[in-house]
């Protein structure tokens, strides 16, 4: 039988070939042409590095740079994971007792190989022998009874792989390769079985989470179905877990047993999983789950990547747009007093990218953005991070100045910097994604330190759980159409893409302001077809650092009223005495954290959004009459303190209602706002800030309003 070499020398010397694996049809194997290393056929060291890099990661281990890293490591409560061990742990908890084993195995391992530390050793191996009792490494089923792996068992099979080779110092040859005869069977063939579904869904003979697993103990309300999965996982972060985890593990396997069948077919699905990935990025190399998807996606497919072309010559490093995959980074960043790695968290992406991704580009390709990317926005300097640590290679911060990055996903991104003090605004156009909201058009503002107006923080994941709601587009700073969404699915397949689509029909950059206009017709359209158009149209002017919104709605037939939300964060609970408007003041509820909502009616609707080091001024005028509302979402109590909103909402019924909206931020007080309708249906506008001033005429013409800028 031909090994792997063989087979790469052949594909170097014809430029394609095929081969069969069990239940496929003979097809290319890695769809295209390999860029091949020098070293081809030759494992370099170890998995990861070398025996001739160990001191210079032991070094960087000790540094200044990895203190919080080393420290966290160092002090984990040993005595507290041995008793787990011995008392506490529950071998069909795959959910979260396997992945606490398996993390502190892996974390252990290290250690002891940055250190010598043989007590860290010691809890690592005994941790694998927990593994061992794990009789299933995963929760998910195919057929009933056949384990298919997407998060757990990858992740166990990555742990025994570095435990396997961390750890050769320290336990005996017999015991490491019986940890890797374990994992083939537990890890690499249930990540094929999934990879496999998912390249060919048609033949998954249904998919189900396992019943003798303490899953639904934990997540009771997490009954979803999964016969779309194959075809709905295809496109997520979740195939880039057991594709990395199959090569890498494949590979440790291999060097362990040498190759045969299993290797071969584990490697050919790794591989061309792998490479599905490049039409999952965007062209600009923007990633649509959002960025703590889209790092734990890139960070799987980077250990992949090193670990394919360290043994076998195989390079996947082109595959994506690494360059522009900074871009997204840093186009995403929103730093904030609380949070300065914080991100525009779109969707339900939460926290920000570690260290590991900017760094491993910046030392293959010499980026510098990558390198200042990882040292001052990275939210962690974790194990890979230090792996991965480009060197010398020279940090560059991007340049301070009104910028607007639009994406290929339509995503926009108007920013004066990357400090916790710049204003950063954001919207949400597009198509869908997994993992998305009900949230087209809908728009974020941060500055002085402070999210203003927020996209609320990470739903539930659970359609049956009442804050469900928080992720149509009631529960976002976007726009309701007689107190109606646009569309969304009813969650009984998860977080899977809507149907929704908005675009971006012009944007652009002028003397001291950025534009843009959102059409999310076809997303409201499906909920009511009446709608003939609807548009967000923002501006965001750099030296007075204000934001001026417009809504436009068109109907056919049945006159409306619109209304703009805007949400704000009170996750952190900052007491604070907080003013209110004068005159005729209401008020939502008092919040238990920092932020504050306070509204006022007259000639025109008045907001005010405050929050511990900063505040935005929200004025809002319509032809068709505004009224201001302080609210909170129908839902639990303490869910919807964290993000009450306010509401500015036109009041007479229009089959062409606009509502025009100023945003202005501030730290001592609210600058005046002065907004005049005139005769001929036109708006003058005049706000004067601590550090500048616009002045423009706003015409209320067709779907899109124009805006004559006379100064800014």
């Amino acid at each position: 039988m031909k090994s792997r070499r063989d087979f790469l020398r052949q594909l170097a010397a014809s430029g394609a070939f095929s081969f069969t694996v069990p239940h496929a049809l003979s097809s290319p194997w890695l769809g295209g042409a390999l860029q091949r290393s020098p070293a081809a056929g030759t494992m370099i060291g170890g998995l990861f590095f070398g025996g001739e890099d160990t001191d210079r990661l032991r070094s960087l281990y000790a540094s200044e740079t990895f203190a919080e890293l080393r420290e966290r490591i160092s002090n984990v409560d040993r005595a507290a994971e041995r008793s787990f061990l011995a008392d506490d742990v529950r071998y069909n908890d795959q959910l979260f007792h396997l992945p606490r084993v398996s993390r502190t195995a892996e974390e252990m391992a290290f250690h002891y190989l940055m250190t010598g530390d043989e007590d860290a050793a010691e809890l690592a191996a005994s941790c694998m022998e927990a593994m061992s009792k794990f009789d299933r490494w995963d929760y998910f089923l195919e057929g009933g009874d056949r384990v298919f792996g997407l998060q757990r068992a990858p992740q166990a099979s990555v742990s025994t792989s570095l435990c396997w080779d961390w750890l050769e110092g320290y336990a005996d040859a017999d015991t490491r390769r019986q940890w890797l005869q374990l994992m083939g069977d537990r890890g690499c063939e249930p990540s094929w079985l999934g990879l496999y579904g998912m390249r060919y869904p048609d033949r998954v003979e249904g998919w189900s989470i396992d019943e003798t697993s303490s899953f639904f103990e934990h997540r009771p309300d997490e009954r979803i179905d999964l016969s779309n999965w194959p075809h709905i996982l295809d496109r997520t972060n979740l195939k880039a877990v057991p594709a990395s985890a199959l090569a890498v593990s494949a590979v440790a396997y291999a060097r362990e047993f040498g190759e045969d069948e299993r290797v071969e077919k584990w490697i050919e699905q790794a591989i061309f999983s792998l490479r599905t990935f490049r039409d999952l990025f965007a062209t600009d190399g923007s990633y649509d789950e959002g960025v703590s998807y889209a790092n734990y996606t890139t960070s799987h497919i980077a250990q992949a990547t090193v670990v394919l072309e360290r043994y076998n010559g195989v390079s996947l490093f082109d595959e994506i747009n690494w360059a522009g995959y900074i871009d997204y980074l840093c186009g995403m960043s929103m730093a904030t007093a609380i949070d300065p790695a914080g991100i525009v968290n779109f969707g339900d992406a939460g926290g920000g990218a570690t260290a590991a991704v900017p760094y491993w580009i910046a030392g293959r390709a010499g980026d510098e953005r990558a390198r200042w990317f990882g040292d001052a926005m990275s939210r962690e300097k974790d194990m890979w991070s230090l792996l991965w640590h480009p060197g010398d290679v020279k940090p560059e911060r991007p340049e301070q100045a009104l910028t607007l990055w639009h994406s290929s996903l339509d995503w926009m991104v108007a920013r004066t910097g990357h400090r916790p003090g710049d204003l950063v605004v954001a919207m949400r156009s597009g198509g869908p994604a997994n993992h998305e909201h009900a949230d087209r058009n809908s728009i974020i503002v941060k500055w002085g330190g402070e999210i203003l107006i927020a996209d609320p923080y990470r739903p539930p994941y659970a359609f049956a759980d009442p804050s469900w709601m928080m992720r149509t587009t009631a529960g976002h700073s976007s726009v309701l159409v007689d107190g109606e969404g646009h569309q969304y699915h009813d969650g009984s397949e998860g977080t899977n893409p809507s149907d929704a689509v908005a675009h971006i029909i012009r944007s652009g950059e002028r003397d001291g302001f950025v534009f843009w206009t959102s059409d999310a017709t076809p997303a409201y359209q499906l909920v009511n077809p009446d709608v003939k158009s609807i548009t967000r149209s923002v501006y965001v002017f750099g030296d007075s650092e204000i934001v001026l919104i417009l809504d436009k709605l068109r109907k056919r037939q049945t006159p409306s009223v619109i209304e703009a939300r805007f949400f704000g964060d009170n996750r952190e609970g900052f007491p604070r005495h907080l003013n209110t408007l004068s005159g005729g003041d209401k008020q939502a509820p008092a919040p238990s954290g920092g932020c504050k909502i306070s509204v006022a009616d007259g000639s025109r609707a008045a907001m005010i959004i405050e929050r511990p080091l900063a505040s935005a001024a929200i004025t809002s005028v319509s032809p068709s009459g505004v009224k201001a509302e302080a609210a909170r979402l129908p839902i639990p109590e303490e869910t919807a303190a964290l993000h009450p909103f306010g509401a500015m909402r036109t009041v007479d019924p229009s089959l062409a209602p606009m509502l025009l909206t100023v945003v202005a931020p501030y730290q001592v007080g609210p600058p005046p706002v002065d907004i005049r309708e005139n005769e001929d249906g036109t708006f003058d506008l005049d706000v004067r800030t601590d550090v500048g001033r616009v002045v423009c005429r706003i015409r209320d013409v067709g779907a899109i309003p124009d805006v004559m800028v006379e100064s800014a």
